[in-house]
């Protein structure tokens, strides 16, 4: 438990929102790493373990210091690690008080909790939406921070979907499926598993009860669920039931049993089995490794109330796929049942990385990147302006960008069809917020100005001074000049500040201009 006198300090919160955790098949999953400025501008980690390495039933939750991380070569600090509902409300929290760090040491909760309780018993609590919201909050063990500090950052777990109609003819004969039923990944276009169905003889229950086998098609790691509902004469679903479904190596196959058995379905054949044809509505949803993670937020002296934000879909991270399977006798039919209506954002995205009625090219150095007018124009008033100008029958087909770097338009791209930054470091953020100036993207722009204010030191503060003068970023520029002055002997005093002096003399009196004002 968190004590009143913690409480009431000052401290810095990151915040991990994990996206589709539940069919994470990793054995360990790193959070973006994120500097917190406000202690010794150290660099760190958070690293969740879903199944613990000596118990799998537990899930093991750990702060690590990255080995480059800046500071002094042990530091020592308060941190709290906690699990988080969709209000922000505690679930679950562990506290350690006067935890030495050093460069590339963790240290935290092997069995911070069960995976019964997280992905079983409480799921809905725990994992709302299928996500789950990790934070660390962070104390100096000895003195104070000088402000609240906060980060968050998310993780999104690449999950595709198949939904399908699988239809059994004769199902008063039947016994088992002459040939399985292929489920295949759309990303890597391969098997992933097979299903295949029988009927067995419970004594127990005196009925033959209806048994779904899956078969791992690869041998490697998989994590998916199993919903299926039985389609009755009407066309009404009846729930039949979620399955939680592990594959790996030494289980390479499961079976479930549905809760409705032959003998009920046959005794009531005219409600359940129309020209007695077993109807089954099936969803698997599975992963095959795809992860996304970058830093989405970064913010000082706004309290230490930490925001959680909603979930988005990451449009790359669900396919659907239809295909239909002959076997034997019996045509399982894979039709779309109860389809899901992707948002707008997953279409307009969808409509990018497939290259659908794409009406111009950025060209930049040897790369092409296809984009659509109506996105470009709605996100950029350059390119708007740009469209309805003398330019437009020129720049319909292709627009040369000679001063930015492909990875820069590409991230830039990025950001204009999702709202989605990938995560930043200092040069890329530098680039980043070059890019979003030029096209007036001030949404970017604000995103990669908190980043580069945050990540603020004397080694790149001379840096820093000249892009905001370059860009003519007043508030920036303010800020940059002050931290100059309050560390004036240390930064005057530096190769780089003789440097800005050479180059640029008029930016560095003006700003040594200052300190006398004052």
């Amino acid at each position: 438990m968190i004590d009143c006198d913690m409480e009431s300090r000052k401290c810095f919160i990151f915040t991990w929102v994990l996206e589709n955790i539940a069919y994470c098949i990793l054995e360990k999953v790193e959070s973006p790493t994120f500097v917190v400025d406000t202690i010794e501008k150290t660099k760190w980690k958070l690293i969740i373990y879903p199944k613990d390495t000596a118990d799998e039933n537990n899930i093991s939750f750990y702060l690590k210091r990255d080995e480059n991380s800046k500071g002094p070569g042990k530091i020592e600090i308060d941190y709290e690690l906690a699990f988080l509902a969709a209000d922000g409300s505690i679930l679950k929290s562990s506290v350690v008080q006067n935890q030495a760090f050093k460069k590339n040491e963790g240290y935290g909760i092997s069995s911070f909790d069960t995976r019964q309780n997280v992905f079983d018993e409480n799921r809905s609590t725990f994992l709302p939406a299928g996500t789950l919201t990790a934070r660390c909050r962070m104390w100096m063990s000895a003195g104070e921070v000088e402000m609240d500090g906060q980060c968050i950052a998310s993780t999104r777990f690449a999950v595709e979907r198949r939904r399908f109609l699988w239809k059994t003819e004769k199902f008063s004969t039947f016994e088992r499926t002459e040939e399985s039923l292929q489920i295949r990944s759309a990303s890597c276009d391969r098997p992933v598993f097979f299903i295949n169905m029988f009927v067995q003889q419970d004594l127990d229950k005196k009925a033959e009860t209806i048994h779904i086998v899956f078969l791992s098609a690869t041998g490697l790691n998989i994590n998916f669920t199993f919903k299926v509902a039985l389609s009755d004469a009407k066309g009404n679903p009846v729930d039949c039931g979620q399955y939680e479904v592990w594959l790996n190596s030494f289980v390479r196959t499961r079976d479930i049993t549905l809760t409705l058995t032959k003998d009920s379905l046959i005794a009531n054949s005219q409600m359940y089995l129309a020209n007695d044809v077993l109807t089954l509505i099936c969803e698997c949803a599975f992963s095959t490794g795809g992860v996304w993670k970058g830093v989405e937020d970064i913010s000082y002296g706004i309290g230490s109330e930490c925001a959680i934000p909603n979930p988005v879909n990451d449009a790359l991270s669900q396919n659907s796929e239809i295909t239909a399977v002959k076997n034997g006798d019996h045509l399982i039919s894979l039709e779309a049942a109860d389809e899901h209506i992707p948002d707008l954002k997953q279409d307009i995205i969808r409509m990018l990385n497939d290259n659908i009625q794409c009406d111009v090219k950025l060209s930049v150095e040897t790369e092409i990147y296809p984009a659509h007018w109506f996105i470009l124009s709605a996100r950029s008033p350059v390119f708007r302006a740009m469209f309805k100008s003398d330019m437009k029958e020129k720049a319909r087909d292709k627009i040369d960008i000679e001063d930015l770097k492909p990875d820069t338009v590409r991230r830039m791209l990025l950001y204009m069809y999702t709202d989605f930054l990938e995560e930043l470091q200092w040069e890329t953020a530098s680039a980043l917020y070059t890019a979003s100036d030029k096209y007036q993207i001030l949404a970017l722009k604000d995103k990669c100005s908190t980043f580069l204010k945050t990540n603020l030191s004397p080694t790149n503060v001379c840096e820093l001074l000249v892009l905001a003068d370059l860009h003519h970023d007043k508030d920036l520029k303010f800020l940059v000049q002050d931290f100059i002055l309050k560390r004036d002997v240390e930064i005057f005093n530096s190769d780089d500040w003789k440097v800005l002096m050479e180059t640029n003399a008029h930016l560095a009196a003006e700003t040594m201009f200052l300190k006398f004002k004052k």
